[in-house]
């Protein structure tokens, strides 16, 4: 049987090309258009656009000023109503249109990502979609979810994610998702569903680099940092392995020589029940070494 796997579960917004309808604006060529248009008219107004304080010039970039806060009004009003862009009440008006309300507390992100979802919940048949739907629909405090099909019998596991420094989800998150999933008009009459917290696998970042002489050892340091949270922030998912290439891109910064990656010693691989966290990062910068 062919596995259809819905769109919603994969599509990741940050990887969309930019619309075509977002126009990019710059003061400079819209004040050029309008210093031609006039010259067009009146050649001898030619001298009189090149001075930048001449009346005629400080009108036209007024106009030109205006013009580009028009388009950019133009610009936002077309991200407003689209679902990667969409932010604060617009986004509450957009995710209405799939029947999706923001919890209270949920910030754009959260709410974004369930009205992407959203559709999924349209079914009765208890797609993997609809079930991460109203998972995240239980608890505002919860970050991810999966759902994963364990036998031939209906039994269906959704493993839960909180937000936080703890991934683990509290008993009383676990609790309101068993009652919204086992809630009469979501839960499939044949499906036996259990709700299982998060698998945690916890790992210590250890390397040693050596710097080019040259660049501020700080400065290189904080680079890495930003690099490492990156890395951090893109793994904490359930299911999303982390991997020692990596580690080692987010360690190799401007000003970094060689890269000696301690810990992890491989891949650290998790299944769909299970998340990586990366609980620490040692990173001991040492001298410019002479091949």
């Amino acid at each position: 049987m062919p596995n259809y796997t819905s769109p919603a579960l994969y599509i990741d917004f940050a990887r969309l090309p930019p619309p075509d309808v977002i126009e990019t604006i710059s003061f400079e060529t819209l004040l050029s258009q309008y210093q031609a248009d006039v010259v067009s008219k009146n050649d001898k107004l030619a001298a009189a656009v090149k001075l930048e304080q001449s009346p005629t010039n400080v009108i036209l970039e007024a106009e030109a000023y205006g013009e580009m806060l028009v388009r950019a009004r133009v610009n936002a009003a077309a991200r407003a109503v689209m679902l990667a862009f969409s932010k604060g009440a617009d986004l509450d008006n957009l995710a209405a249109f799939f029947g999706c309300e923001r919890l209270a507390g949920e910030t754009d992100d959260s709410l974004r990502r369930r009205a992407q979802l959203a559709p999924e919940a349209f079914t009765t048949a208890g797609s993997e979609g609809a079930y991460i739907y109203q998972t995240l629909t239980s608890d505002v405090r919860i970050r991810d979810a999966t759902a994963v099909k364990m036998n031939n019998f209906g039994g269906v596991r959704v493993s839960v994610m909180q937000s936080g420094s703890d991934p683990v989800p509290t008993t009383d998150i676990i609790y309101n998702v068993v009652n919204r999933l086992n809630s009469k008009g979501i839960k499939p009459l044949t499906d036996v569903i259990s709700v299982v917290p998060v698998k945690v696998i916890k790992q210590q970042i250890v390397a040693n680099i050596s710097l080019y002489p040259g660049p501020d050892a700080a400065l290189v340091m904080a680079d890495i940092g930003t690099a490492l949270n990156k890395v951090r922030a893109n793994v904490s998912l359930i299911g999303r392995d982390l991997t020692r290439s990596a580690i080692i891109s987010a360690l190799n910064q401007e000003g970094v020589q060689s890269v000696d990656l301690i810990s992890p010693a491989q891949n650290v691989v998790v299944d769909t029940s299970q998340c990586a966290l990366i609980e620490s990062a040692t990173v001991t910068p040492l001298p410019f070494r002479v091949e």
